[in-house]
Protein backbone atom coordinates (compact mmCIF):
# COMPACT_ATOMS: atom_id res chain seq x y z
CA UNK A 1 0.00 0.00 0.00
CA UNK A 2 2.93 2.55 0.92
CA UNK A 3 4.27 2.19 -2.62
CA UNK A 4 0.81 2.69 -4.21
CA UNK A 5 0.56 5.94 -2.48
CA UNK A 6 4.32 6.93 -3.05
CA UNK A 7 4.87 7.42 -6.88
CA UNK A 8 2.04 10.41 -6.87
CA UNK A 9 3.72 12.21 -4.38
CA UNK A 10 7.21 12.03 -6.39
CA UNK A 11 5.02 13.20 -9.44
CA UNK A 12 3.74 16.16 -7.14
CA UNK A 13 7.18 16.89 -6.20
CA UNK A 14 8.62 17.40 -10.33
CA UNK A 15 6.00 18.71 -10.90
CA UNK A 16 6.58 21.61 -8.70
CA UNK A 17 9.95 21.94 -9.11
CA UNK A 18 9.27 22.44 -12.83
CA UNK A 19 6.64 25.30 -12.37
CA UNK A 20 8.86 26.82 -10.01
CA UNK A 21 11.54 26.90 -12.75
CA UNK A 22 9.64 28.89 -15.05
CA UNK A 23 10.18 31.77 -13.14
CA UNK A 24 12.67 33.42 -10.65
CA UNK A 25 12.56 32.65 -6.87
CA UNK A 26 10.28 35.08 -4.64
CA UNK A 27 11.07 36.97 -1.33
CA UNK A 28 7.62 36.63 0.00
CA UNK A 29 7.36 35.06 3.15
CA UNK A 30 3.35 34.08 2.26
CA UNK A 31 2.86 32.29 -0.85
CA UNK A 32 0.00 34.20 -3.01
CA UNK A 33 0.18 37.33 -0.95
CA UNK A 34 2.64 39.53 -2.30
CA UNK A 35 1.92 40.82 -5.78
CA UNK A 36 4.60 41.51 -8.72
CA UNK A 37 3.52 45.46 -7.98
CA UNK A 38 4.68 44.67 -4.46
CA UNK A 39 7.98 43.19 -5.44
CA UNK A 40 8.54 46.34 -7.03
CA UNK A 41 7.48 48.87 -4.88
CA UNK A 42 9.84 51.19 -3.25
CA UNK A 43 8.11 54.13 -1.45
CA UNK A 44 9.71 57.47 -1.48
CA UNK A 45 12.35 55.79 -4.04
CA UNK A 46 12.75 54.85 -7.65
CA UNK A 47 12.45 51.73 -8.76
CA UNK A 48 14.73 50.66 -11.63
CA UNK A 49 14.68 47.89 -14.49
CA UNK A 50 15.47 47.01 -17.66
CA UNK A 51 12.69 46.45 -21.03
CA UNK A 52 14.14 44.77 -23.53
CA UNK A 53 12.42 44.43 -26.71
CA UNK A 54 12.03 45.20 -30.41
CA UNK A 55 12.44 49.19 -30.19
CA UNK A 56 12.66 49.42 -34.11
CA UNK A 57 9.21 47.88 -34.95
CA UNK A 58 7.52 50.80 -32.38
CA UNK A 59 6.07 52.24 -35.34
CA UNK A 60 4.43 48.57 -36.25
CA UNK A 61 3.16 48.39 -32.89
CA UNK A 62 1.58 51.86 -32.75
CA UNK A 63 -0.74 50.46 -35.24
CA UNK A 64 -1.46 47.34 -33.92
CA UNK A 65 -3.44 46.16 -30.86
CA UNK A 66 -1.36 43.01 -30.74
CA UNK A 67 1.32 42.06 -27.41
CA UNK A 68 4.72 41.67 -29.13
CA UNK A 69 7.31 40.04 -26.78
CA UNK A 70 9.69 41.36 -24.28
CA UNK A 71 11.48 40.74 -21.12
CA UNK A 72 11.57 42.57 -17.96
CA UNK A 73 14.64 42.49 -16.01
CA UNK A 74 14.38 43.84 -12.33
CA UNK A 75 17.33 43.35 -9.42
CA UNK A 76 19.03 40.28 -11.65
CA UNK A 77 15.93 38.43 -12.49
CA UNK A 78 14.72 37.93 -16.01
CA UNK A 79 10.97 37.44 -16.28
CA UNK A 80 9.10 36.56 -20.22
CA UNK A 81 6.48 39.63 -20.74
CA UNK A 82 5.10 41.21 -23.73
CA UNK A 83 4.37 44.91 -24.24
CA UNK A 84 1.74 46.51 -26.67
CA UNK A 85 1.37 50.32 -27.41
CA UNK A 86 -1.46 52.22 -24.99
CA UNK A 87 -3.23 55.41 -25.99
CA UNK A 88 -4.78 56.82 -28.90
CA UNK A 89 -3.61 60.49 -29.10
CA UNK A 90 -0.09 59.18 -27.80
CA UNK A 91 0.45 56.77 -29.99
CA UNK A 92 0.05 59.57 -33.26
CA UNK A 93 2.16 61.71 -31.08
CA UNK A 94 5.19 59.88 -29.14
CA UNK A 95 8.11 58.80 -30.70
CA UNK A 96 8.10 56.37 -27.45
CA UNK A 97 4.35 55.91 -26.76
CA UNK A 98 2.80 54.77 -23.45
CA UNK A 99 3.07 50.87 -23.18
CA UNK A 100 1.16 48.33 -21.38
CA UNK A 101 3.20 45.47 -19.84
CA UNK A 102 1.66 41.73 -19.49
CA UNK A 103 3.34 38.87 -17.27
CA UNK A 104 1.99 35.28 -17.56
CA UNK A 105 -0.39 34.60 -14.22
CA UNK A 106 0.62 31.14 -14.21
CA UNK A 107 4.28 32.27 -14.19
CA UNK A 108 3.94 34.82 -11.38
CA UNK A 109 1.51 31.92 -9.62
CA UNK A 110 4.91 29.16 -9.48
CA UNK A 111 6.93 32.52 -8.31
CA UNK A 112 4.50 32.95 -5.39
CA UNK A 113 2.88 35.87 -6.33
CA UNK A 114 -0.66 36.95 -7.37
CA UNK A 115 -2.22 36.59 -10.66
CA UNK A 116 -2.29 40.27 -11.11
CA UNK A 117 -0.19 40.89 -14.46
CA UNK A 118 -1.30 43.89 -16.22
CA UNK A 119 0.90 47.41 -15.70
CA UNK A 120 0.19 50.20 -17.25
CA UNK A 121 3.85 51.93 -17.77
CA UNK A 122 3.70 55.70 -18.31
CA UNK A 123 6.18 57.07 -20.83
CA UNK A 124 8.68 59.99 -21.51
CA UNK A 125 7.09 60.07 -24.66
CA UNK A 126 9.47 61.89 -26.76
CA UNK A 127 13.00 63.00 -26.34
CA UNK A 128 11.92 66.44 -27.98
CA UNK A 129 9.52 67.30 -24.80
CA UNK A 130 10.64 67.87 -21.35
CA UNK A 131 10.14 64.56 -20.57
CA UNK A 132 11.47 64.57 -16.77
CA UNK A 133 8.94 66.65 -15.15
CA UNK A 134 6.55 65.83 -17.50
CA UNK A 135 6.74 62.49 -16.08
CA UNK A 136 7.49 63.74 -12.42
CA UNK A 137 4.22 65.71 -12.32
CA UNK A 138 2.01 63.22 -13.31
CA UNK A 139 3.51 61.15 -10.72
CA UNK A 140 2.92 63.90 -8.54
CA UNK A 141 -0.63 64.00 -9.77
CA UNK A 142 -1.49 60.49 -8.34
CA UNK A 143 0.45 60.82 -5.56
CA UNK A 144 -2.12 63.89 -4.98
CA UNK A 145 -5.10 62.32 -5.30
CA UNK A 146 -4.02 59.56 -2.81
CA UNK A 147 -2.77 61.76 -0.11
CA UNK A 148 -6.50 63.58 -0.63
CA UNK A 149 -9.21 60.94 -0.85
CA UNK A 150 -6.68 57.51 0.81
CA UNK A 151 -7.37 55.58 -2.72
CA UNK A 152 -6.70 55.15 -6.29
CA UNK A 153 -4.15 53.64 -8.32
CA UNK A 154 -1.11 52.81 -6.84
CA UNK A 155 1.92 54.06 -8.58
CA UNK A 156 5.66 53.06 -8.82
CA UNK A 157 8.24 55.81 -10.08
CA UNK A 158 10.41 54.17 -12.12
CA UNK A 159 14.03 54.55 -14.11
CA UNK A 160 13.42 52.60 -17.11
CA UNK A 161 16.32 50.91 -19.24
CA UNK A 162 15.23 50.52 -22.11
CA UNK A 163 17.59 47.99 -24.20
CA UNK A 164 16.82 47.03 -27.94
CA UNK A 165 16.62 43.23 -28.24
CA UNK A 166 18.32 43.65 -32.13
CA UNK A 167 20.96 46.17 -31.59
CA UNK A 168 21.57 46.42 -27.60
CA UNK A 169 21.63 50.21 -27.46
CA UNK A 170 19.71 51.39 -24.62
CA UNK A 171 18.43 54.82 -23.08
CA UNK A 172 17.31 55.38 -19.67
CA UNK A 173 14.38 57.45 -18.76
CA UNK A 174 11.91 58.07 -15.87
CA UNK A 175 8.68 56.27 -16.49
CA UNK A 176 5.42 55.54 -14.10
CA UNK A 177 4.09 52.04 -13.44
CA UNK A 178 0.40 51.50 -12.60
CA UNK A 179 -0.47 48.51 -10.67
CA UNK A 180 -2.86 45.91 -12.25
CA UNK A 181 -6.77 47.49 -12.13
CA UNK A 182 -7.85 43.79 -10.77
CA UNK A 183 -5.65 44.74 -8.11
CA UNK A 184 -6.75 48.27 -7.44
CA UNK A 185 -10.90 47.42 -7.27
CA UNK A 186 -9.39 44.22 -5.21
CA UNK A 187 -8.07 46.72 -2.46
CA UNK A 188 -11.25 48.76 -2.73
CA UNK A 189 -13.68 45.53 -1.94
CA UNK A 190 -14.81 45.33 -5.33
CA UNK A 191 -14.37 44.14 -8.37
CA UNK A 192 -13.66 46.35 -12.24
CA UNK A 193 -16.82 47.28 -13.66
CA UNK A 194 -15.71 46.88 -18.01
CA UNK A 195 -19.76 47.64 -19.11
CA UNK A 196 -20.56 50.55 -17.09
CA UNK A 197 -22.17 53.34 -19.30
CA UNK A 198 -24.55 56.22 -17.64
CA UNK A 199 -24.80 55.08 -14.22
CA UNK A 200 -27.67 57.47 -12.78
CA UNK A 201 -25.92 59.18 -9.64
CA UNK A 202 -27.32 57.25 -7.38
CA UNK A 203 -25.52 54.01 -8.28
CA UNK A 204 -22.07 55.80 -7.02
CA UNK A 205 -20.89 55.64 -3.62
CA UNK A 206 -21.97 59.12 -1.95
CA UNK A 207 -19.25 61.84 -2.39
CA UNK A 208 -16.78 59.82 -4.96
CA UNK A 209 -18.42 61.52 -7.73
CA UNK A 210 -17.43 64.89 -6.40
CA UNK A 211 -14.42 63.83 -4.99
CA UNK A 212 -13.33 63.12 -8.58
CA UNK A 213 -14.47 66.25 -10.12
CA UNK A 214 -12.87 68.40 -8.16
CA UNK A 215 -9.44 66.59 -8.12
CA UNK A 216 -9.71 67.08 -11.81
CA UNK A 217 -10.98 70.73 -11.53
CA UNK A 218 -7.82 71.00 -9.36
CA UNK A 219 -5.12 70.04 -11.61
CA UNK A 220 -6.78 71.35 -14.31
CA UNK A 221 -8.05 68.18 -16.44
CA UNK A 222 -10.91 67.76 -18.51
CA UNK A 223 -9.76 64.94 -20.47
CA UNK A 224 -12.02 62.63 -19.06
CA UNK A 225 -15.52 61.14 -18.71
CA UNK A 226 -17.82 59.40 -15.96
CA UNK A 227 -20.61 58.39 -18.34
CA UNK A 228 -18.85 57.51 -21.00
CA UNK A 229 -15.75 56.14 -19.20
CA UNK A 230 -12.64 57.74 -20.24
CA UNK A 231 -9.32 57.67 -18.19
CA UNK A 232 -11.49 56.59 -15.14
CA UNK A 233 -12.37 52.86 -14.05
CA UNK A 234 -15.25 51.62 -12.26
CA UNK A 235 -15.51 49.57 -9.17
CA UNK A 236 -18.40 47.94 -7.92
CA UNK A 237 -18.14 47.66 -4.59
CA UNK A 238 -18.60 43.63 -4.15
CA UNK A 239 -21.44 41.70 -5.33
CA UNK A 240 -24.65 44.64 -6.65
CA UNK A 241 -23.18 47.45 -4.55
CA UNK A 242 -22.67 50.93 -5.41
CA UNK A 243 -19.63 51.78 -7.60
CA UNK A 244 -16.75 54.01 -7.32
CA UNK A 245 -14.80 55.84 -10.46
CA UNK A 246 -10.92 56.04 -9.86
CA UNK A 247 -9.25 58.28 -12.50
CA UNK A 248 -5.99 57.83 -14.16
CA UNK A 249 -3.70 59.40 -16.79
CA UNK A 250 -3.36 63.32 -16.25
CA UNK A 251 -1.12 63.92 -18.81
CA UNK A 252 -3.05 66.42 -20.22
CA UNK A 253 -3.38 68.13 -16.89
CA UNK A 254 -2.79 72.02 -16.21
CA UNK A 255 -0.68 70.64 -13.55
CA UNK A 256 1.57 68.69 -16.05
CA UNK A 257 1.68 70.65 -18.35
CA UNK A 258 2.76 68.29 -21.59
CA UNK A 259 4.19 70.05 -24.64
CA UNK A 260 2.20 67.68 -26.89
CA UNK A 261 -0.99 68.12 -24.57
CA UNK A 262 -4.34 70.05 -26.43
CA UNK A 263 -7.30 72.16 -25.01
CA UNK A 264 -10.89 69.80 -25.08
CA UNK A 265 -12.65 71.57 -27.53
CA UNK A 266 -16.02 69.76 -26.56
CA UNK A 267 -15.88 72.17 -23.57
CA UNK A 268 -14.88 74.69 -25.20
CA UNK A 269 -11.39 74.89 -23.05
CA UNK A 270 -9.35 77.74 -24.50
CA UNK A 271 -5.89 75.90 -23.21
CA UNK A 272 -4.86 73.85 -21.13
CA UNK A 273 -4.22 75.04 -17.79
CA UNK A 274 -7.97 76.55 -18.17
CA UNK A 275 -9.90 74.56 -15.32
CA UNK A 276 -12.91 73.17 -16.00
CA UNK A 277 -16.07 71.83 -13.96
CA UNK A 278 -16.64 68.68 -15.75
CA UNK A 279 -20.49 67.19 -14.16
CA UNK A 280 -22.39 65.03 -16.32
CA UNK A 281 -25.47 64.20 -14.36
CA UNK A 282 -29.06 66.72 -13.99
CA UNK A 283 -29.09 66.62 -10.42
CA UNK A 284 -26.57 69.08 -8.65
CA UNK A 285 -24.48 67.74 -6.14
CA UNK A 286 -25.42 67.68 -2.13
CA UNK A 287 -22.14 66.75 -0.96
CA UNK A 288 -20.00 69.20 -2.69
CA UNK A 289 -19.40 71.71 0.08
CA UNK A 290 -18.01 68.77 2.33
CA UNK A 291 -16.08 67.78 -0.36
CA UNK A 292 -14.56 71.18 -0.31
CA UNK A 293 -13.70 71.36 3.25
CA UNK A 294 -12.06 67.75 2.81
CA UNK A 295 -9.74 69.46 -0.08
CA UNK A 296 -9.05 72.66 2.12
CA UNK A 297 -7.86 70.21 4.86
CA UNK A 298 -5.62 68.75 2.97
CA UNK A 299 -3.96 71.93 1.32
CA UNK A 300 -1.05 72.34 3.94
CA UNK A 301 -0.11 68.39 2.98
CA UNK A 302 -0.53 68.99 -0.64
CA UNK A 303 2.09 71.87 -0.66
CA UNK A 304 4.48 70.53 1.29
CA UNK A 305 4.13 67.20 -0.78
CA UNK A 306 4.92 69.71 -3.59
CA UNK A 307 7.68 71.43 -1.87
CA UNK A 308 9.54 68.26 -0.69
CA UNK A 309 8.99 65.95 -3.70
CA UNK A 310 12.16 64.62 -4.68
CA UNK A 311 13.66 64.93 -8.76
CA UNK A 312 10.96 68.16 -9.30
CA UNK A 313 13.32 70.91 -10.57
CA UNK A 314 12.77 74.27 -8.70
CA UNK A 315 10.93 75.91 -11.80
CA UNK A 316 8.75 72.94 -12.04
CA UNK A 317 7.92 73.51 -8.05
CA UNK A 318 7.12 76.95 -8.24
CA UNK A 319 4.77 76.89 -11.22
CA UNK A 320 2.64 73.64 -9.53
CA UNK A 321 2.30 75.66 -6.09
CA UNK A 322 1.29 78.86 -8.10
CA UNK A 323 -0.95 77.05 -9.99
CA UNK A 324 -2.57 74.92 -6.83
CA UNK A 325 -2.53 78.34 -4.83
CA UNK A 326 -5.10 79.55 -7.15
CA UNK A 327 -7.63 76.78 -6.98
CA UNK A 328 -7.29 76.95 -2.80
CA UNK A 329 -7.45 80.31 -2.96
CA UNK A 330 -10.63 79.99 -5.24
CA UNK A 331 -12.31 77.26 -2.36
CA UNK A 332 -11.17 80.30 -0.08
CA UNK A 333 -12.55 83.34 -0.88
CA UNK A 334 -15.90 81.57 -2.46
CA UNK A 335 -15.08 82.56 -6.09
CA UNK A 336 -15.43 78.70 -7.27
CA UNK A 337 -18.79 77.82 -8.11
CA UNK A 338 -19.33 74.59 -9.86
CA UNK A 339 -20.39 75.10 -13.41
CA UNK A 340 -18.14 78.04 -13.85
Amino acid sequence: MKARFLYPAVLLVLLGGLFMSAAPETTATVKGQQSFFDRLATPNDITRFTLTFDIDGLPDMKRSEDYFPATFSHQGENWDAKVKVRGRYRRRVCDFPPLKLKLSKDMLEAAGLQRHNKFKLVTHCSDNFDNADNVLREQLAYDMYRLITGEGFRTQLVQVTYRNAKTGESVERFGILIEDTDEMAQALGGEECDECFNLSQEKYVPGNLEQVALFQYMIGNADYNVKIPRNVKHVQQQAGGQFKIVPYDFDFSGLVDAEYAIPNPNLDQSHIKQRMWIWEFAASSNTLDTTVQQFLSKETAVMQLVDNYPHLSKSSKRQVTKYLGDFYDSLQDGSFMAGV
